[in-house]
């Protein structure tokens, strides 16, 4: 969080980083405790800083104030974020990097419910384009994803709404995402054929997922009871 600015030359401002220790505003899972970053729910004011460069700030991010004095920090309609590809609730420090680290991008179609949870759409990449999104053409595909399972969203990733006044062939109302933010292996230039080959992977494993997390938790549910 940044306080103020002290000085321009020298360049100087008074910021805290913001912390937190538990998640269980969201859910009873150890996820920080994990080693995981937590990037939605109740963070805390930490202790001031001075600070003497602009280049490691990235982004503005919206919040708004909690109980307690807690900043509390949720998807907003109109952000873009990079969603885990695989994540489960049972992801743990024994989980490989390589499930980890794999992305999907989607876009927030309205502000976090506490009841109701965020919906949000896909992105799907515009062929012949690096950094260039557009929202998938199927309402279908839209998800809500509801508050114990917000652990989907690894982090947020700027976004320019393009006019189609940019350039030669720039895509009007598709969006153009921050290549330092976006993840590697999304910044590949795909052919149309690529595009739709890697929006089936990318179902499948989703699928998968949701599959294996039931079924997880039915086998939970039947130990729990067996138990009584």
């Amino acid at each position: 969080m940044i306080h103020g600015v002290i000085s321009l030359k020298p360049f100087k401002m008074r910021k805290s980083w913001l912390n937190s220790k538990s998640n269980v505003e969201l859910a009873p899972l150890n996820w920080i405790g994990s080693g995981f970053y937590k990037t939605s729910g109740d963070f805390w004011i930490g202790k001031y800083e001075v600070n003497r460069s602009l280049n490691s700030f990235s982004h503005k991010v919206k919040w708004s104030k909690g109980r307690k004095g807690a900043i509390q920090r949720y998807p907003r309609k109109g952000d873009v974020w990079a969603l885990y590809r695989n994540w489960s609730s049972h992801w743990n420090e024994l989980t490989p990097d390589e499930v980890i680290h794999k992305y999907d991008m989607v876009e927030v179609l309205e502000d976090y419910n506490e009841q109701k949870g965020v919906a949000v759409a896909p992105l799907v990449k515009v062929p012949g384009f690096k950094t260039v999104f557009q929202k998938h053409f199927k309402p279908s595909k839209t998800w809500v994803i509801p508050r114990e399972e917000l652990f989907w969203f690894s982090h947020q990733v700027p976004s320019y709404l393009l006019t189609g006044q940019e350039g030669q062939n720039a895509p009007k109302g598709c969006l153009e995402l921050d290549p330092a933010a976006t993840p590697l292996e999304l910044l590949q230039v795909l052919t149309e054929a690529r595009v739709k080959e890697m929006e089936v992977i990318t179902e499948r494993a989703q699928e998968e997922t949701l599959l294996v997390d039931l079924k997880r938790s039915k086998e939970k549910e039947l130990l729990e009871n067996d138990k009584k």
